[in-house]
């Protein structure tokens, strides 16, 4: 009499997330023999270097960043240049902003303009209705408030959002605090971009005529307390972000996560005196995969008030970008072909605007 075995297949889990304007992506949770070697912490860079006069600090420090882009695609940087004290300053600001009534702050509400700048409020759903989840406020890269003034023709201009920019009659100093964060910002972004130009083995001006009014938005968000019982516990969805690189300044209480190649989220806490980087998916694109665009999220599952202000910086909206050079040979040929920035984020943010709007028709915001 032969011995019968009943084999089980092991049911594999997934980890689904938003790229490219699509839900259709998923990574394999992959455990014991199936793991695979990647991070589970994300890396801290002295980026203090990249200020150097000496060329040879510079090249080094690319190549440490370069590094942890291929790998990781999320650093911890410090030495960034910019004041703690105005760093605190816009935090304060945020705060007493997001803490004034309602109709205080639909004086610049979102909805007056067609570029969604200004403040918002987005809902979750829970069995009693919809309730807030989290407020944001909007601002985009205005030519004028430019450190280094750019020659624009009226076409040019006409793409800069920061046309649409809608600013509070209070707190008192809001406006002018968040236009020299933003200008700060800036300044340091472009040397930023001569450390990923070094690192991609270019020349380290290579990305100079690609930012010279370039597209940048902050998003100053405050994360209300997780509802136990909504239908969705993310205060923000797993995704890529579709611009360059971001520049992250996020307050003590945590929520950032980043998914390794494994499927399992590795936390990204606060490091206090450092900004969080991570390379968009455009970056990605004409690195030609060179740099990766991590999937992340943002879970605020304390009793806790969250406060973050992402800085999405990408190139010039009129510039046409193929795959770098140095990014292609004969073994590893262009994946991607030339694109336009202009067109590339106007449909990202058309269909992320009829997304918002189908939530906000519904009574929940999936943003």
């Amino acid at each position: 009499m032969s011995a019968t075995t009943t084999v089980t297949a092991k049911s594999e889990s997934y980890e689904y997330y938003y790229h490219e304007n699509t839900w259709d992506n998923k990574r394999r949770v992959l455990v014991g023999a199936d793991a695979l070697d990647t991070f589970s912490a994300i890396p801290l860079v002295d980026v203090g270097r990249i200020f150097s006069e000496n060329i040879e600090e510079r090249k080094a420090v690319a190549e440490e960043i370069a590094n942890v882009c291929k790998k990781v695609g999320f650093m911890y940087i410090r030495n960034h240049g910019i004041s703690q004290e105005l760093i605190d300053r816009v935090y304060n600001l945020s705060r007493r902003f997001h803490a004034q009534p309602k109709e205080i702050k639909q004086e610049c509400y979102a909805h007056n303009n067609q570029e969604l700048r200004g403040w918002n409020e987005h809902f979750v759903q829970t069995p009693q209705g919809p309730v807030p989840k989290k407020g944001s406020f909007v601002y985009s890269y205005d030519p004028d408030n430019d450190p280094v003034l750019p020659q624009l023709t009226p076409e040019q201009r006409a793409m800069c959002l920061g046309t649409f920019n809608q600013w509070p009659s209070r707190p008192v100093g809001f406006r002018d605090t968040m236009l020299l964060y933003q200008r700060e910002l800036l300044t340091f972004s472009r040397r930023l971009m001569h450390a990923f130009a070094l690192g991609l083995g270019c020349e380290e001006t290579y990305f100079d005529e690609y930012v010279t009014a370039p597209f940048v938005s902050i998003i100053l968000q405050h994360y209300l307390p997780t509802y136990p019982d909504a239908e969705d516990l993310d205060s923000l969805g797993a995704h890529t972000d579709y611009e360059t690189f971001t520049i992250l300044n996020q307050d003590a209480v945590g929520g950032l996560e980043v998914l390794n190649r494994n499927g399992v989220y590795v936390p990204v806490p606060h490091i206090p005196g450092t900004f969080v980087v991570n390379i968009g998916d455009f970056l990605e694109r004409i690195s030609n995969d060179t740099f990766v665009s991590t999937v992340h999220r943002v879970r605020n599952a304390t009793s806790r008030e969250r406060y973050s202000f992402p800085f999405f910086f990408s190139f010039n909206m009129d510039a046409d970008m193929g795959v770098i050079p140095s990014c292609a040979s004969e073994s590893n040929p262009p994946k991607y072909g030339t694109r336009n920035l202009y067109k590339f984020t106007k449909e990202m943010r058309e269909r992320a605007k009829e997304s918002h709007q189908t939530g906000v028709k519904n009574g929940v915001d999936a943003n």
